[in-house]
């Protein structure tokens, strides 16, 4: 048996949680957005939640939609390859900020071992 594996969903409104959340359960998307949004209105709390999740959750791999019994993307869709382009973009953004967060912490820390 397959394990099963929370990522950030391709089928995305935001971040890609909530889609992420219904493939793991194996239920509508549409049903855990209103899940979510009924919460928030209610208590507020979901919103943090959700932002920690963004944050924390993996993107899904696109080897994953062969074995989930979801339908797959038509990758000839010009949408969803600009989307993919989009990712990469992101991605490759992600990981130059993060390099120059290390640049500037190796600066710091010179700093302060010169003291």
């Amino acid at each position: 048996m397959m394990e099963r594996r929370l990522y950030r969903s391709h089928d995305k409104r935001l971040f890609g949680v909530c889609g992420g959340i219904a493939q793991f359960l194996r239920i509508d998307s549409t049903l855990v957005r209103v899940g979510v949004v009924v919460l928030t209105v209610f208590t507020g709390v979901p919103i943090l939640l959700y932002l920690l999740m963004a944050m924390i959750m993996p993107k899904e791999p696109h080897w994953s939609y062969a074995s989930d019994g979801f339908p797959m993307h038509d990758v000839t869709y010009s949408g969803h390859a600009r989307m993919n382009d989009l990712d990469q973009e992101i991605d490759r953004l992600e990981k130059r900020a993060l390099v120059q967060e290390v640049y500037r912490l190796r600066e710091e820390l010179g700093k302060y071992k010169g003291l």
